[in-house]
C-alpha cells in the first residue's frame, strides 16, 4: 500500500515535470521486461479476441507503420483486447500495442486504424514511456530499488504504467504522438486525413461515456485543428486548403466586420482577431440584419420558429432591451438593406407566391410609396450611393429597373433584356452592374434605357467597391480592378464549391465571403486581404458579413 502511494506521488511529479528534465535512465532490455509484465496483466484483465482475420489485419497495418518509424529495435506486437464496450488503445513499454475490440469496430477503415496504431507507436518512438519511467527513478526510493534488484524495477515500472493509463500522457507527448502517427501514415501509404475523421467520429455523442481513449488523450478539438494545419486541409470539409490560406493570426484591418452565426450577431473589431457576440435572443431566428455606420445600432428581421410573422427589431449598444417596432407576414425574406445615409431600410420579401417591397425609416416606421403605379414582380433591390432604391422588376412582360426616392415618384428604366438579373450592384460613380444568367454587365443608370457592356462571363456571383471587383468563377474566387471596361484580376481562393455573401470593405482592401464545398455543408466565413491575396478563416456557421468603417 505504501509503495503504491509513493509511486502515485512520484507519477504526479514526473508527468508535470518539464520535458528538458526528462532524462532516459531505462535501457532497452529493461523497457522490454517492464512491457512484458504490463502486457501480461492487460491480457489477463481483458483477454485477447480470438479472431484470426482481424488479428492479421491489425498486424499488417501495424508492421507497415513500424517499417517507416524511427525506432525498429523493439519487438512490436499488435493484439486486440476482447473488450466490447470500452473504446481504447494503449502501448506497453517495448512496443506491445493493444486496441480494444470496441474501438477497432468503431473505426471505418484501415486508414483510421493506422492513425490509432501510428499514434501508439509514436509514444514508443518518441521515448515518452521511457522518459516518464525514468523520471520516477529519479526519486530516491526508486533509486534504492534500482540498485537492489532489477525484478523490483519491473514491478515498479508496471505499477507506474497502469497509473499512467489512468492519468494520461502530457499534452506535449500527445501532440508529438499525433504528429508522428500522421507522418507514419503518409510514409506507409495511408490517407492521413483519416486521423481527423477518426477523432471526429469518436468524439460524437454516440460514443460518449465509452471512449476511454479520449479520457487519456485530452483536448480533441485542438488536436484536430493542429493535424488539419499540418496537412493543410479544412477540418470541416477535409478538402485541401488553397495556397493563399494563412493559418496564422488574423492581422489588424481597416474596418470592423459584423456577421451572423448561430442566430447571434457577432462583431470582429478591426484591431482584434477575437469575435465578440453583441446580440442574441432565444427561440428567435434572425433572417437578416443591418448595422449603423458607428456600429452602435443593429436592425434585425426576426422570426419565431414555425411562424410566418417577421418582426423588425432595433438593438442599441449599451441597452439590455431589444425594441420591436414593426411586423409583417412573409414566407421568405430575400433582401434587407440600408441606405448609405442610414435613413432608410428596404425589405424584399415573398408571401403567397408574390414578392413585395417595404421601406422603413431608421426608427422602424413604415414609409408609404405614394406612386400608385404597380411595381410588378420585384426580384432584386439595391441602394445607390445617392440614396435611391433600385428595384429590378417585371411589368407587362418587360424587364425594368424601378427607381424610388422619398422625394420623387417612381421612375422606370428599361433593361432591354429578356432575362431578369439575379444580382445588382452600384458603384460610387453611379455605374450599375448586373448579373444576367452567367454574364456580368455594366452600364449607367441615369439614362432612360441602359446601354450594357459585357465585363466578364461566365461567372456565378460578384461584388464591387469603387474600382475593385470580385468574381466567382468555375475555378474559384478572383479579385481585381476594373479600369474603364477592362477587368484585370487573379485567383484568391482556388477551391471548388460555393462562394456567396461577397462584400468589400469601403477601401477595397478586404473582402469577406462565405464558402461551402457543398450546399449541405456548414457555411464558413473567410476574410481576404486584397493586396496580398492572403485569406483567413474567421468563423463557422457564419453568414451575412458586413463591414463598417469604425476601427474599434
Amino acid at each position: 500500500m505504501i509503495r503504491q502511494i509513493i509511486v502515485a506521488s512520484l507519477l504526479t511529479f514526473f508527468v508535470f515535470a518539464p520535458a528538458s528534465s526528462q532524462l532516459i535512465l531505462i535501457g532497452r532490455n529493461q523497457e522490454i521486461e517492464i512491457g512484458k509484465e504490463v502486457a501480461a496483466q492487460l491480457e489477463k484483465e481483458y483477454g485477447v479476441w480470438d479472431n484470426p482475420e482481424q488479428t492479421r489485419r491489425l498486424e499488417r497495418i501495424g508492421k507497415s507503420l513500424v517499417a517507416v518509424c524511427e525506432r525498429k529495435d523493439m519487438p512490436y506486437t499488435f493484439k486486440i483486447l476482447d473488450e466490447r464496450k470500452e473504446l481504447n488503445a494503449m502501448t506497453a513499454p517495448g512496443g506491445f500495442i493493444y486496441i480494444t475490440r470496441a474501438l477497432l469496430e468503431a473505426l471505418d477503415n484501415d486508414d483510421e486504424v493506422a492513425f490509432v496504431l501510428g499514434h501508439e507507436i509514436g509514444h514508443v518512438t518518441g521515448d515518452h514511456i521511457r522518459k516518464q519511467l525514468s523520471q520516477a527513478i529519479v526519486g530516491s526510493i526508486l533509486l534504492d530499488i534500482l540498485t537492489a534488484r532489477s525484478g523490483q524495477l519491473v514491478r515498479i515500472g508496471s505499477d507506474v504504467m497502469f497509473s499512467l493509463y489512468q492519468s494520461g500522457y502530457s499534452r506535449q507527448h500527445e501532440r508529438d504522438a499525433d504528429m508522428r502517427g500522421v507522418r507514419y501514415m503518409k510514409a506507409a501509404g495511408y490517407n492521413p486525413v483519416a486521423a481527423i475523421t477518426a477523432l471526429k467520429k469518436l468524439g460524437t455523442e454516440r460514443y460518449k461515456g465509452f471512449i476511454r481513449w479520449f479520457g487519456t488523450h485530452p483536448d480533441v478539438p485542438s488536436r484536430i485543428k493542429r493535424i488539419a494545419e499540418v496537412l493543410r486541409v479544412d477540418p470541416e470539409t477535409l478538402q485541401p486548403l488553397p495556397q493563399s490560406a494563412n493559418l496564422g493570426k488574423l492581422p489588424e484591418r481597416s474596418a470592423t466586420l459584423f456577421y451572423l452565426a448561430d442566430n447571434a450577431v457577432f462583431r470582429l473589431p478591426a484591431k482584434s482577431s477575437q469575435p465578440q457576440k453583441v446580440w442574441q435572443l432565444s427561440n428567435q431566428r434572425v433572417e437578416k440584419f443591418q448595422v449603423s455606420d458607428d456600429g452602435k445600432t443593429v436592425w434585425l428581421l426576426i422570426r419565431r420558429e414555425g411562424s410566418d410573422l417577421v418582426q423588425l427589431a432595433i438593438w442599441r449598444d449599451g441597452s439590455k432591451k431589444t425594441e420591436f417596432v414593426a411586423s409583417f407576414y412573409t414566407e421568405k425574406v430575400s433582401n434587407f438593406s440600408r441606405s448609405p445615409n442610414g435613413k432608410w431600410l428596404a425589405v424584399l420579401a415573398c408571401e403567397g407566391g408574390k414578392t413585395f417591397v417595404k421601406i422603413f425609416d431608421e426608427r422602424g416606421k413604415e414609409v408609404s410609396k405614394p406612386d400608385r403605379t404597380p411595381l410588378g414582380e420585384v426580384s432584386v433591390i439595391q441602394w445607390t450611393a445617392d440614396n435611391k432604391l433600385l428595384m429590378v422588376t417585371e411589368r407587362f412582360h418587360e424587364k425594368n429597373i424601378a427607381i424610388w426616392s422619398p422625394t420623387e415618384t417612381i421612375r422606370f428604366v428599361s433593361t432591354r433584356d429578356s432575362t431578369a438579373p439575379t444580382q445588382v450592384a452600384v458603384s460610387d460613380q453611379r455605374k450599375l452592374f448586373v448579373l444576367v444568367g452567367a454574364t456580368l454587365k455594366g452600364g449607367q443608370i441615369d439614362q432612360e434605357t441602359i446601354l450594357w457592356q459585357t465585363i466578364a462571363s461566365p461567372i456565378k456571383a460578384f461584388a464591387v467597391e469603387a474600382r475593385f471587383l470580385a468574381l466567382v468563377r468555375e475555378k474559384g474566387l478572383q479579385v481585381g480592378t476594373l479600369d474603364s471596361q477592362e477587368w484585370q484580376g487573379s485567383v484568391i481562393d482556388d477551391r471548388e464549391g460555393d462562394f456567396s455573401d461577397l462584400t468589400f470593405s469601403k477601401d477595397g482592401q478586404w473582402l469577406a465571403y462565405v464558402y461551402r464545398l457543398k450546399p449541405s455543408d456548414p457555411p464558413q466565413l473567410w476574410l481576404a486581404r486584397v493586396p496580398t491575396k492572403e485569406i483567413w478563416q474567421v468563423a463557422l456557421n457564419a453568414t451575412q458579413p458586413t463591414f463598417i468603417n469604425v476601427s474599434r
